[in-house]
Parts: structure tokens; sequence; C-alpha cells
């Protein structure tokens, strides 16, 4: 056998599986941003935060989130071998990643500005970093539940 081959019995999964798994997860996590939103929303902080509506639950509204965050679980596979004793707070600060490429790339070419600020000034800013909050904890968390013990 070689090297490579060792290390990946090893390691438990390979590459190519711990992607597949964290693409899984990231659906999980998108679901969590959007149960999230609905209970921002319900509770009045959504439009204490200038949002006015709540997430649409409705085809073909509810992909887009949903494809997004799997896409996103997949940079969060590459990395998930080499944080895996702080799986937690990796998962927790990865967030920061798919919001940081919507605040500079997704917002602007939407005509929202960077980080939102053209659409709802800073206040929108925070409702989209706290809205996110979850995606990278429950990703985590998820992925954890179906990996076991050994990436």
């Amino acid at each position: 056998m070689h090297d490579k081959d060792l290390n990946d019995m090893e390691s438990g999964l390979t590459l190519i599986q711990r992607l597949a798994i964290c693409f899984a997860a990231g659906v999980i996590g998108g679901l969590a941003v959007i149960i999230f939103s609905l209970i921002l929303f319900e509770a009045g902080l959504s439009a204490t935060l200038g949002v006015m509506h709540p997430v649409s639950l409705k085809p073909p509204d509810i992909y887009r989130p949903l494809f997004w965050a799997c896409l996103w679980g997949i940079p969060f596979g590459l990395f998930i071998k080499m944080f895996w004793t702080r799986l937690y707070l990796f998962g927790f600060l990865y967030f920061l990643a798919p919001v940081m490429a919507l605040f500079l790339i997704f917002l602007p070419m939407s005509g929202a500005g960077y980080f939102g600020l053209q659409k709802g000034g800073p206040l929108f800013t925070v409702y989209l970093l706290l809205v996110n909050l979850p995606y990278g904890i429950i990703t985590a968390l998820t992925a954890k539940a179906i990996i076991g013990t050994k990436p």
C-alpha cells in the first residue's frame, strides 16, 4: 500500500467522503439559518433591525439559501480534519466566511452596497450577522453526528 492509502485508512474517511458529508451538513446549517430567521421575525427583532418581511419558504425562493449552504459546506469539509479537535469553535467562526462573501461580493452585486449598507444601513448588517450565526455551528454539529469520532 502507498503511504497515502495508509493515512486515509488511519484517518477514518477519505477527503471526498468528508466533502460529501459536509455538503449535506451544510443543508442542515442552511435550514437552521432559515428557521432562525423566522424565529427572529416572529419575535419582532427582524423589524427592529430593518427587515420587514420574513424569508420566503415557497419555491424557488427557498432553494437559493439551501443551495449556497450546501456549497459552503464543501470548504468546511476541506478543513474539518485539520480543526477536528476544535470543531465547534471552528464551526462557530466559520459562518464568517459565507457572510464576508455576502458582504463583499453578493450584496454589492445586487445593488445593496458593501455590507448591505445601501439597503438598510448598519442595522441590516447586524441582522445579516445575527441571522447567519447558526450556520457554522449547526453544520459542525451535523458533520460530527454523521462522522462520529474520526474524520
